[in-house]
């Protein structure tokens, strides 16, 4: 017996029909985990996002005769081996699902259908605490955060694309751009804050680079029982350090934007959050954390002018004075 997922037409995840439907998804999954799928009874498939041109995201429970399992898959547009290998060399690095602080066990990559299958995790996500009106629970989800972070950052990866200061240079630019040709108020200020950046970008000295998460946010953990888990691994590479700890930062600024409309309502987590990364990983973040900051809020304001979502322009603008006041004081 299978439950099927009504079919999403996006040619650019060929193998996406076939993953979206439980009776041939489960052939593959009976070849790709024969000691998980013995006695497989029933397939269920459930959409959970799909970001037309880049991935499709289910759940996958099977009901086997030992049980139940539930998986996360995720279908690619393109091969992502290099997403599972690299959880796998986190997971054994100390991550794995027995730790404290870690990441979704990785369970196979199907190569024929471009996907990652991995552990589903139960828990609280990282959101619902920040955003709490419990101060304690906010100040133990930024202290929690703060710990996988700096653990992770401690391994000192190297592996994944460079994302050198000049290839960055690059990307701040085409943002830049893509908010000047909006018109006022986004061009003035989007052109001021690009023309900071690169006067900060100057006086950087250079940084020892690691592998990062890329998108490190409230949005990416779940604290599950005993443990902290961060999830969704597309984005990494090799790259400054600094750049997850301000992504992080500038997330916890915007998150209630559209509730209470300050950038500042979160202000005590952020300050705990970055305490406690500093007193474990110990890096010198002062001129180069402004210098993120500033980058992280101009590409976070040119998404809401792309995406235009219910109150994008209070965001976007928001967002763009939050990046110049950040490279006029200097944190």
């Amino acid at each position: 017996m299978s439950a099927f997922v009504e079919c999403i037409d996006d040619p650019t995840i060929p193998a996406l029909p076939a993953v979206l439907n439980p009776a041939e998804l489960g052939e593959h999954l009976r070849e790709a985990l024969r000691s998980q799928t013995k006695g497989l009874k029933e397939v269920q498939v459930r959409l959970l996002r799909h970001r037309v041109g880049k991935r499709c995201v289910v759940e996958i429970t099977l009901a086997t005769r030992e049980g139940v399992l539930c998986l996360i898959g995720k279908a690619y547009a393109k091969d992502r081996f290099d997403v599972y290998r690299l959880m796998e060399e986190i997971s054994s690095a100390g991550f794995g699902p027995c730790e404290g602080l870690s990441i979704p066990q990785p369970a196979a990559y199907l190569q024929a259908l471009q996907l990652l299958l991995q552990e589903k995790v139960e828990g609280r996500p990282a959101t619902e605490s920040f955003l709490s009106n419990n101060e304690c629970e906010r100040v133990a989800a930024a202290e929690r955060c703060a710990r996988w972070l700096a653990k992770f950052h401690a391994l000192a990866h190297r592996v994944g694309a460079s994302m050198d200061l000049g290839s960055h240079l690059l990307s701040i630019e085409g943002w830049y751009r893509r908010l000047a040709s909006m018109g006022e108020p986004f061009a003035h200020k989007a052109r001021e804050l690009f023309r900071r950046l690169e006067s900060a970008a100057s006086g950087l000295q250079p940084t020892e680079m690691c592998t990062i998460h890329g998108d490190y946010s409230h949005n990416q953990v779940i604290f599950a029982q005993g443990r902290t888990v961060t999830c969704d691994w597309d984005s990494y590479g090799l790259a400054d350090p600094s750049r997850d700890v301000a992504r992080f930062i500038v997330g916890l600024q915007r998150l209630t934007l559209p509730s209470l409309g300050s950038i500042r309502a979160l202000d005590g987590a952020a300050e705990v959050f970055l305490k406690t990364y500093l007193a474990i990983h110990r890096l010198d973040l002062t001129k180069r954390l402004a210098f993120q900051k500033a980058a992280v809020c101009l590409e976070h304001a040119k998404h809401d002018v792309h995406k235009q979502a219910q109150g994008w322009r209070e965001r976007a603008e928001v967002t763009l004075d939050e990046g110049l006041r950040v490279l006029e004081v200097g944190a």
